[in-house]
């Protein structure tokens, strides 16, 4: 007998925790969470690369029903946002719900059952009523194809997939690209390293960090005082609302002051005249990540760092070759070339209605949902940091915002009596044509730059949600009926509109109800 849970959610980082968190508030005990890892903790229990931290203040980048005091600084570094993820969860007593080193490879819907058939890479099948992907947008390292690689003698290794083993300590290290997570790992590199070279391709944006560190007394007060948390957040998640609406309108105002406010930083940290030009973007700030650091320039500036900003083309049993023909001996090579976001749930085949594929079919041209969360022809199939959905700040609000909406649309499908809901075609469309001309007014668009929101870093934007935080979290607020297709199993069934979510607001006619056979 296949093995049957009301609802399977895969990933067990702050998606999967979130989810589960959800369901138990519903008093919904029916569910596993499938975790491809041995352990939970998602972008956190792989990215543990030296100097490895959040870029969002800490007490911002919490869930909202776990605030944290014991934060030890501002920027919460990988190892104690790890152990608030695995705290999290031990209080929330899901631990046991987690099956681990479970990898999902296809996800099939059969009708009229109305049930979502799994399988599994260790060979297990699951059956499930709704199916929750929380496994997370940056989960997928991307990984450059270098001619050359297998003859190189040291040690190639990416920062989502570090290995302690290697040490960069005496040796000759080239960091590739000029991410996030380049410039928190570049730093340590120049400490301890013989010699680094920087390959910088497309130079970011950098701002300096304020960073704070909360001794015990500063612990207490928060422990004792936890509006004190309550209003760094809000100041965090403001500060952000205002400079993705500014992004968003292409504020050309705003930008300019950013971008002075980044020429004056640059300009203060490095003296050498032909190093600021190498460092200055050829696009407007905000139409790629920027990034936050105080130690990032003053390591480049370094007189043990060399820096080119011609991209590598191949290896050699000794180092790497550039695209201009320039050969560097290394031990070790650091790929921060981040993650493949734009290819979502790579790895895993689903099949929705009449055995459409999501990726072949439906996302034949670039994957879309509505709110960025259901897609039609997918019923019960809930996409957590799915398309469009990441909008600027903490990431965990975003979960959240999507999981209220999830359960929302998992209580209209109970008290309606229905067997699923997803949205209408003419709905997404309607979304999804919204998103797109807001899109072409803003930063992310129009800002002239190559980034990982963006199909192929360089086609449509496909990861980023066209305005702020709260701007999505008012969108997702709604359970708009009109846009939404519930399906039953018999003639008669109870009316749409459930008590929960009575007060929504509608919009255009009162929903579809179709009778399955």
């Amino acid at each position: 007998m296949i093995e049957y849970h009301e609802t399977v959610v895969v990933g067990g980082g702050f998606g999967g925790i979130c989810a589960a968190h959800g369901l138990l508030e519903e008093d919904r005990g029916d569910f596993v969470i499938l975790e491809r890892a041995g352990e939970l903790g998602g972008v956190w229990r792989d990215n543990r690369y030296p100097n490895a931290a959040c870029d969002v203040p800490a007490h911002f980048y919490s869930l909202s029903f776990a605030p944290n005091p014991t934060w030890t600084r501002s920027y919460a570094p990988w190892d104690e946002i790890l152990a608030y993820l695995n705290k999290v969860a031990d209080d929330l007593g899901i631990r046991d719900r987690i099956r681990f080193n479970t990898t999902l490879v296809s996800a099939s819907w059969e009708e009229p059952a109305g049930v979502w058939h799994l399988r599994t890479a260790e060979g297990a099948s699951l059956s499930c009523r709704f199916l929750v992907m929380a496994s997370g947008s940056l989960s997928t390292p991307r990984v450059p194809d270098l001619p050359g690689r297998e003859t190189f003698r040291g040690d190639v290794i990416h920062t989502a997939e570090w290995d302690e083993r290697v040490s960069l300590e005496g040796q000759r290290v080239v960091v590739v690209c000029a991410s996030a997570s380049a410039a928190q790992v570049l730093p340590y590199a120049v400490d301890v390293a013989e010699s680094v070279l920087a390959v910088i391709r497309t130079p970011p944006y950098v701002m300096p960090k304020d960073e704070q560190f909360y001794d015990d007394e500063a612990q207490a007060r928060f422990r004792d005082e936890p509006e004190r948390m309550a209003a760094i957040r809000l100041d965090a998640e403001h500060s952000f609302n205002v400079e993705a609406e500014t992004q968003a309108v292409m504020d050309e105002a705003q930008l300019a002051k950013i971008e002075g406010q980044w020429r004056d930083y640059l300009e203060s940290e490095i003296a050498d005249a032909g190093l600021r030009d190498l460092l200055t973007p050829s696009y407007r700030f905000g139409c790629r990540r920027p990034v936050l650091s105080s130690t990032f320039y003053p390591a480049l500036a370094d007189r043990r760092t060399t820096v080119w900003s011609a991209g590598i083309s191949s290896m050699t049993a000794t180092g790497v070759v550039t695209e201009d023909g320039r050969e560097w001996d290394a031990d070790v090579v650091v790929l921060a070339t981040g993650f493949t976001a734009t290819d979502m749930y790579a790895g895993i085949e689903f099949r929705g209605e009449s055995a459409r594929s999501l990726k072949a079919d439906a996302w034949r041209e670039a994957p879309h949902a509505y709110k960025g969360t259901v897609v039609a022809g997918f019923p019960n199939l809930f996409l957590v940091t799915g398309p469009h959905t990441q909008a600027s700040g903490s990431i965990v609000a975003v979960i959240e915002a999507q999981m209220n909406m999830i359960m929302e649309y998992i209580r209209l499908v109970d008290e309606s009596g229905a067997v699923s809901v997803q949205p209408s075609q003419r709905a997404q469309q309607s979304f999804n044509d919204w998103v797109d001309s807001a899109m072409a007014d803003s930063v992310w668009e129009a800002g002239a730059c190559h980034s990982w929101y963006r199909l192929g870093m360089a086609g449509k934007v496909v990861t980023k949600w066209p305005g702020s935080l709260a701007s999505f979290q008012k969108m997702t607020s709604t359970v708009d009926l009109g846009d939404l297709v519930l399906k039953f199993r018999r003639l008669g069934a109870p009316a749409l509109v459930a008590p929960s979510v009575v007060d929504a607001p509608v919009a255009g006619e009162a929903g579809t109800l179709v009778e399955l056979p």
